[in-house]
């Protein structure tokens, strides 16, 4: 009697998660999270309607039958996602919560600009001229342009670059005070100070290095003031090699 009994229970649960209406897909909610330099662009890049299509959960779909891990991984290929998760609840909605990249810089790409994430991932293009922070932007700080150096071959562009931007991503606020402009060569990211000096500081993505560097700069700025267009090669940690003339 008690196995009998057991072998209704387990058909009546499976009949209420697979064959009751109760136990579907009755609305899809759409999350987003995005640090301050991307939440002028979160519903660009993670339009609601978008974001649903794109996990392939739709309203009638079974709850309990719900490929989450599949859902969670098509969103997070979608650029300018950092994570995601799929979640879901007894009342039959479906939560996709996503944690949006975090912009550091931008890239002009002929009439418009790409927002790019620290990995140098394109997280979003917009128009050109349609500014990246300050009132335009809702008040987030603006982000700084990077800018490819002048030799860099064309095939060689997107990497240039998403190097740059990694190291710029850890950059200290100290120092970017100073940046007049932010340019991606070969080795690296490289600035432009006030009084047309250049700095190279390679590809360094581990902030404390960088940092040290930083510090390194500054001192050498300080105690031996070089020569307006003087070049400080800083791609070695500990190391400032000033090139004037």
């Amino acid at each position: 009697m008690g196995a009998l009994i057991a072998v209704l229970l387990a058909l009546g649960a499976a009949w209420v998660a697979l064959g009751s209406q109760w136990w579907v897909v009755r609305s899809v909610d759409v999350r987003v999270e995005a640090p301050p330099s991307t939440a002028p662009w979160s519903e660009q890049v993670a339009d609601p309607a978008q974001v649903q299509r794109v996990s392939g959960i739709r309203v009638g779909d079974r709850v309990a039958t719900l490929p989450r891990s599949e859902a969670r991984e098509r969103l997070e290929e979608v650029p300018g996602v950092a994570a995601a998760d799929v979640g879901r609840g007894l009342t039959g909605t479906v939560v996709l919560e996503l944690q949006l990249e975090e912009a550091v810089a931008t890239r002009a790409r002929g009439d418009e600009q790409e927002v790019l994430a620290s990995s140098g991932e394109v997280i979003t293009t917009v128009p050109d001229g349609a500014a990246p922070g300050g009132e335009e932007g809702g008040g987030t700080p603006a982000l700084p342009e990077l800018q490819l150096a002048d030799g860099v071959p064309e095939g060689q562009a997107d990497q240039a670059v998403s190097r740059a931007v990694g190291t710029l991503a850890v950059m200290s606020d100290e120092t970017r005070q100073e940046v007049r402009e932010y340019r991606a060569s070969e080795s690296g990211l490289a600035t432009l100070l006030p009084d047309s000096r250049v700095v190279h500081w390679g590809h360094v993505t581990d902030e404390a290095d960088l940092h040290e560097r930083e510090r390194s700069v500054r001192a050498i700025l300080a105690e031996q003031s070089p020569a307006p267009g003087a070049t400080l090669d800083a791609t070695q940690r500990g190391t400032v090699v000033v090139h004037e003339g």
